[in-house]
C-alpha cells in the first residue's frame, strides 16, 4: 500500500536519504525541517498515514525534545497517523515516553534507515494507518445506513 508519509527532520542530508527511500518504495513524502512546519503540515493536511519525526529539532540543543511535542500533536489532530520516532541520541527513558505517554508506532536510531528492519517498520505502519482509517470510514457509513433504516421504520 502506498501512502502519504511526513518527514520531520533538522538534517537536509537525513531528510534527503529518507525521503529518496519513500518516493522510490511509491509514497508520497513531504520533508520539512522545523517544529513550526510541521505543525503547519499536520493541520493542512488530510489522511497522513506516517509520519517520521526526530526527537530533537535542533542538535545544539541537548534539552531540545521538540519531536516529542509534535508526537503528542499529531496524536491530537490525525487519528489514524503513525508516527515512527528517530533519534541520533535517544535513551531508554524518551523511548518509553514515546511508547506510553504518546502512542508511538516505533523507534529507530538513525544508523538504522538503510536496514531491512526499518523498511519493514515504515511498511507496517503505513499499511495500518490505511486499513484502520478505512474500517473508521465503512463503519461510519454503515453507522448512517443504519440510522436512515431505522428513521424509515419509525414513520
Amino acid at each position: 500500500m502506498k501512502g502519504k508519509v511526513l518527514i520531520v527532520e533538522d538534517y537536509e542530508d537525513w531528510r534527503d536519504l529518507l525521503g529518496g527511500m519513500l518516493r522510490r518504495a511509491g509514497h508520497q513524502v513531504a520533508a520539512v525541517a522545523t517544529l513550526d512546519e510541521a505543525m503547519t503540515h499536520v493541520d493542512e493536511t488530510k489522511d497522513l498515514d506516517l509520519a517520521i519525526v526526530d526527537i530533537r529539532l535542533v542538535e545544539t540543543d541537548e534539552h531540545n525534545q521538540d519531536g516529542m511535542h509534535l508526537l503528542a500533536h499529531i496524536k491530537k489532530k490525525q487519528t489514524f497517523t503513525k508516527v515512527i520516532m528517530i533519534t541520533g541520541h535517544g535513551t531508554m527513558e524518551t523511548q518509553r515516553k514515546a511508547f506510553r505517554e504518546y502512542q508511538a508506532f516505533d523507534f529507530f536510531r538513525k544508523e538504522q534507515f538503510d536496514s531491512d528492519e526499518f523498511r519493514q517498520g515504515f511498511g507496517e505502519a503505513i499499511e495500518q494507518a490505511i486499513l484502520e482509517r478505512q474500517a473508521w470510514k465503512e463503519k461510519s457509513y454503515m453507522d448512517g445506513r443504519n440510522f436512515e433504516h431505522w428513521q424509515r421504520k419509525q414513520n
